[in-house]
């Protein structure tokens, strides 16, 4: 079972395996699906669960250092600090911005803006969080032969130095535009909070209720573990999974006998 849920780790379990964590909810969710964690179609997930019609992408505001020959990706997504506030007012700016020239913006989050792409020249780039502190130079050269997204990224960095108002956001990037094809028949049970996007993305999902029986899904998407019941707190203490939180990954192993035995006898007494 893989086990998704959208908060922060705060212990490692003994005897765990280190797994990737892609950093949000939504990204693990889509690598538990199967999807290329370099090329994933977080933009169609997104979209769909909002039901925006047409094709986009997701923006993501960044902090990048820039020299004569050079440009490197320094901060995004939590790395930023960003709150709710911060972030709409300089997505209003930008939005009002790119509106004239007939580019449609739509807030999702504080560390996610969708653009609407139509009428422009696909691109092929990175999720940001796998660009951090590397050469921007290789991925600008591959972004599209028309030199059109190039020509935005600069335009938007000249944007926002040019505001008055002091901000860590001063670029945006790109990514996240891989079709999202067809639903999976993978099972998902999903809290109240995450089943919209998990129907996007399979037809085989149900509403989380302490009666489920959790060994009938193959993925539990959740918000935290305190909307889990305690007994199937303790049932996922027990079983082999593979836990993605935001800030971590890892697999916890079935407990074996002598363990269970042990802490059997630990606990009578």
């Amino acid at each position: 079972m893989d086990v998704v849920i959208n908060s922060d780790c705060s212990f490692i379990p003994e005897h765990s395996k280190p797994l990737m964590s892609e950093g949000t909810v939504s990204l693990n969710f889509l690598q538990c699906l199967g999807h290329d964690p370099f090329d994933p179609p977080l933009a169609d997930m997104l979209s769909h669960s909002l039901q925006l019609e047409e094709k986009w992408w997701v923006l993501s505001p960044i902090s990048w250092q820039a020299t004569h020959n050079d440009a490197m990706i320094v901060a995004a997504n939590k790395e930023l600090h960003l709150n709710e506030e911060t972030s709409k007012y300089w997505f209003q700016l930008y939005a009002d911005y790119l509106a004239d020239e007939d580019i449609k913006l739509h807030y999702y989050d504080a560390e996610t803006w969708l653009l609407h792409v139509a009428n422009r020249p696909m691109i092929k780039a990175k999720p940001v969080h796998k660009l951090l502190s590397r050469s921007l130079m290789p991925e600008l050269e591959q972004l599209d032969s028309s030199m059109y997204w190039q020509k935005f990224f600069t335009e938007g960095q000249m944007f926002f130095a040019s505001q008055p108002a002091q901000s860590v956001i001063n670029g945006v990037w790109l990514w996240g535009g891989a079709p999202l094809s067809g639903k999976s028949a993978v099972t998902v049970c999903a809290d109240e909070q995450l089943i919209s996007m998990a129907k996007v993305c399979s037809d085989k999902v149900t509403l989380y209720h302490p009666s489920v029986s959790l060994k009938q899904y193959s993925i539990l998407l959740v918000s935290h573990m305190d909307i889990l019941s305690k007994q199937h707190q303790e049932e996922l203490k027990k079983i082999s999974a593979h836990w993605y939180w935001n800030n971590t990954a890892y697999t916890s192993g079935e407990l074996n006998w002598f363990t269970r035995l042990w802490s059997a006898l630990t606990h009578a007494y």
